[in-house]
Formats: C-alpha cells, structure tokens, sequence
C-alpha cells in the first residue's frame, strides 16, 4: 500500500516522503496474547520492513519517514538496543533511501542520545509540545543529520502564530545550516479536519 501510494502521487507529479510506523513502536504498541516481549517478534518483523522500503526505493522515493512516537516515553535500556539495531539494519536497505526517524507528543527526554545517535539521515522532534529540547538537539545531531523541527502544531495549523515560531527556525539554522533543517508540523496532520 505504501508503495502504491508513493507511485500515484508521483504519477501526478508530487514526490513524496513515504510515512511508515517505525517497528519498535510498531511493536511497542502491540500486546502479546501470552504477556511475552514484544520485541522478541524484531527478527520476523524486520524483513517485511526492509522489503517495503528496498520497494520503496526502487520506486524512487528519496526520504522515509519512519514514525516511533514511543520514544518520548521512559522507555528501558532493551528497547533503546532494539532501536539501535533496527536502525543500523533498515539504513542499509538502499544507498539512496534516507531515514528520517519522527517523534511527536512531547520531548525526547533520556531517549535523545540514543535517537540522535541512529545512523538515519535525520531526526524530527516536536517543538510545538517541547520547545525546550532544540538545545539539546542541535548538540546531539551530527553534522551531516537533517533535523525536522515540527514548529506547526499538527493539531491545529491554522493556530500557529508563524511570527513566534521564525525565531526557533533561525536559531537552528544558524546552528546547524540551512540545507539541514526542515520545518513541519509538529505531529501528523491526521488530527487536523479536513
């Protein structure tokens, strides 16, 4: 689906960025029927996840955005490693597919590190729900890492006071370079009516 997607709004000419549920909150917020460890199922889940995106790819997509809202949670140290190895497998499905890992809802606490250490080409992070962790992002990102600021509260863009916000999206472009910040909104559109 994801796929077929991508195909018809580049047939019409739009190219997109391709959304996927990042498989460790896939997984996280699943419930085993046994109460068992849901991360346990990574190794079987994993190459359904490296045949969507190596099609994804191949179909010309340039940038995935691959959703794990989990971690603006406490999460433990297990889950921390299972996010790590997922990434250090997923990033090297394709030479030309860059992974954006986004996180919305509130701040990346004691997960930033971690998230900002994946070897992905970028990092989103909700600004509009805690502005307050751009400092420790832009020190966190490396060099060649895109940080997506969502400063548009997804909620309610129409809301978004545009003259509030500019100061933040200098800041991070003096800091880390204009070809390596994207604006967003802070959080899928989905919650937006139409």
């Amino acid at each position: 689906k994801p796929v077929r997607h991508f195909e018809e709004a580049k047939a019409l000419g739009i190219h997109t960025r391709p959304v996927l549920v990042g498989p460790v909150s896939f997984l996280l917020l699943g419930k085993m029927k046994d109460g068992g460890d849901a991360l346990s199922l990574l190794d079987r889940l994993l190459p359904v996840y490296e045949e969507v995106l190596g099609q994804l790819a191949a179909a010309g997509a340039e940038w995935v955005q691959m959703d794990e809202p989990c971690f603006v949670l406490d999460q433990p140290q297990a889950s921390r490693d299972a996010l790590k190895r997922v990434y250090e497998r997923l990033c090297k499905v394709s030479p030309k597919l860059k992974l954006l890992v986004a996180t919305y809802f509130d701040e990346l606490g004691e997960n930033l590190e971690t998230v900002f250490g994946l070897p992905v080409a970028g990092v989103h992070i909700d600004l509009h729900r805690a502005p307050h962790q751009l400092d420790a992002a832009l020190k966190a990102a490396r060099k060649d890492q895109v940080i997506s600021l969502g400063v548009i509260d997804g909620r309610n863009i129409w809301r978004t006071d545009l003259s509030s916000i500019l100061p933040i999206v200098e800041k991070a472009v003096a800091a880390h370079g204009k070809d390596k910040i994207f604006v967003a909104p802070s959080c899928s559109l989905l919650h937006t009516p139409v």
